[in-house]
């Protein structure tokens, strides 16, 4: 027999006007992997910013959302390349990526280096000629 001085507490099954509705989590965009070879310049400049800053593809993503793809002027094909690195992107922006390269008769690999480049030179990291 329960101490009657002792407060009971019952527990209820919500009904279904009380139950709460789990909302789904917001759709996202899948991340495509790009394996890029970035311009030597590009890549000493990066490399000493994420010592300070933080993960790579973060800093692609931010640089090329903020730069103009179609049209400001290409980082030359001819400069030294280092091996892969692995950046990840939301599908929208590897899309856009892929669409501004095709109209624009270049790579790419060759946009994100141009869309690092302006962007690291924004930042003071490096000067563009």
């Amino acid at each position: 027999m329960p101490d009657p001085a002792k407060p009971i507490v019952r527990l209820e099954r919500p009904t279904e006007d009380k139950k709460q509705k789990k909302k789904a989590p917001p759709a996202q965009d899948p991340i495509i992997k790009l394996a890029i070879r970035l311009n030597e310049g590009v890549n000493e400049a990066l490399r000493s910013l994420i010592r300070y800053r933080g993960d790579l593809s973060v800093m692609a993503i931010e640089a090329l959302e903020g730069i103009d793809l179609a049209t400001v002027a290409l980082v030359s094909v001819e400069e030294k390349m280092v091996r892969d690195t692995t950046i990840s992107l939301p599908r929208p922006l590897h899309k856009k990526l892929k669409k501004v390269a095709e109209d624009r008769g270049t790579s790419m690999n060759i946009l994100v280096n141009t869309g690092l480049a302006y962007w690291l030179a924004k930042k003071g990291a490096i000067s563009l000629r």
